[in-house]
């Protein structure tokens, strides 16, 4: 058995021999890489990363080729490159290729076979980012604040007429319904013609928090009192609840505002003026009520 198994590996190693020695067509991944390009150049048109190329050759050259190295196709952008566009044509992409594989190699076909790529060397403009998310959540949960990219700013790159016209950039649009806990995904961003954003995604976040119930003692505002009049009000303050995100409940600054309002006198002819609950902008105050929904007045001219 040892004798057969010595006898079967030294055949398969004069096929393996007389089999590199045959010509073989292979399809393989290419990395491009544009060299020699300046610092301040930016491309606006989307540089491919790689290339299918199907080649064929003996096949020692091809495992030299592609299974000892992984196969890159150098282009010189400052042979190609003139007036914003680098221009790499048929013939040129043939060559790169050749050098890449070897003389003896003959390039089939490529999944790109030119390159059209434009460019600018004007300096990037940073541009804030709107995330578009439409977000609600569910019962005893609340959206605290709106959705919040991070970058918070790109910067745009393009001919100066079209950049100068560009104050905001937006993510793709969302809709998130029923959250019960934070929420972060990627998003992209929406493309602007002959324009190129870097980073072109973001990370989008949206707070949800859940809501506690709280209990606060409001001071009663009186509104349009003429300045030659006082309203005196009893109580002057009175106790309202409603529900505040979990972050806020340890604030001490008020959510809501209480308010009797003069120009009701003309229609509460009594010793009781209505109260009216206002929420206070900056912390949301869900669900507010008063726990009285008058006070008494007295008019002091």
């Amino acid at each position: 058995m040892l004798t057969f198994a010595v006898f079967v590996g030294i055949a398969a190693l004069f096929w393996i021999i007389l089999t590199l020695n045959d010509s073989v067509q292979e399809g393989c991944i290419v990395n491009v890489k544009i060299n020699n390009k300046p610092d301040t150049i930016t491309f606006i048109s989307n540089v491919p990363k790689t290339i299918h190329v199907e080649v064929k050759d003996k096949g020692s050259s091809l495992m030299r080729t592609i299974w000892m190295k992984k196969p890159t196709v150098n282009l010189n952008f400052r042979e190609l490159a003139e007036h914003g566009q680098f221009i790499c044509s048929r013939s040129d992409m043939m060559s790169a290729l050749k050098e890449t594989f070897g003389s003896t190699a003959t390039i089939i076909s490529s999944s790109i076979d030119s390159l059209r790529l434009v460019y600018t060397d004007n300096p990037g403009k940073s541009i804030p980012v709107v995330a578009m998310v439409k977000a609600s959540a569910r019962a005893g949960y609340i959206v605290y604040g709106n959705p919040v990219s991070d970058p918070p700013r790109v910067t745009a790159f393009g001919p100066r007429e079209i950049i100068d016209t560009i104050h905001r950039v937006m993510t793709k649009s969302y809709v998130e319904k029923d959250l019960s806990e934070t929420k972060s995904f990627v998003s992209e961003l929406k493309s602007i013609p002959g324009v190129r954003l870097i980073p072109g995604v973001v990370n989008v976040k949206v707070n949800v928090e859940p809501l506690v119930a709280k209990e606060d003692v409001v001071m009663v505002v009186a509104e349009n009192v003429p300045q030659d009049e006082n309203l005196l009000l009893f109580p002057s303050k009175v106790r309202v609840s409603y529900y505040v995100p979990l972050s806020e409940f340890s604030d001490d600054k008020k959510a809501v505002r209480v308010v009797v309002d003069y120009n009701d006198l003309s229609e509460h002819r009594g010793e009781r003026l209505p109260l009216r609950i206002e929420p206070i902008k900056g912390i949301p105050a869900v669900n507010p009520k008063l726990h009285a929904d008058s006070v008494e007045y007295t008019l002091v001219r």
